[in-house]
């Protein structure tokens, strides 16, 4: 009975901690919030322009048209890859960038004609 007591109190303690310091970020000011948005969006450019130097630098996916979008960590790989290979190549290097919430791919196999 103690055990279950002591873990009822523990975990209504964590709640209300981590309650009350995600409030201190709670926030309606617009310059605040504009602040935050643009951060936001400059931690998507960098990372985006992270994965796309480092896909355009990768030996393997030479003959790709690569596009990059990032926004909240969240990475669309778009254009054409030569082979299945490059494809998966590409997906796989992207996703091991740090800061690389999930990628998503739009990326289409360029088939000889």
């Amino acid at each position: 009975m103690l055990k279950h007591h002591l873990m009822v109190t523990s975990i209504t303690a964590a709640a209300t901690f981590a309650g009350l310091g995600l409030s201190a970020f709670a926030t309606d000011d617009p310059q605040v919030l504009a602040a935050m948005v643009a951060n936001s969006a400059a931690q998507d450019m960098a990372l985006g322009d992270k994965v796309e130097t480092l896909l355009r630098s990768d030996v393997g996916l030479a003959g790709s048209q690569i596009r990059i979008l990032a926004r909240s960590a969240v990475i669309t790989i778009a254009g054409t890859v030569p082979d299945e290979h490059a494809l998966r190549r590409a997906l796989n290097l992207a996703s091991e960038v740090r800061g690389v919430r999930e990628v998503r791919n739009a990326l289409e196999v360029d088939l000889p004609k």
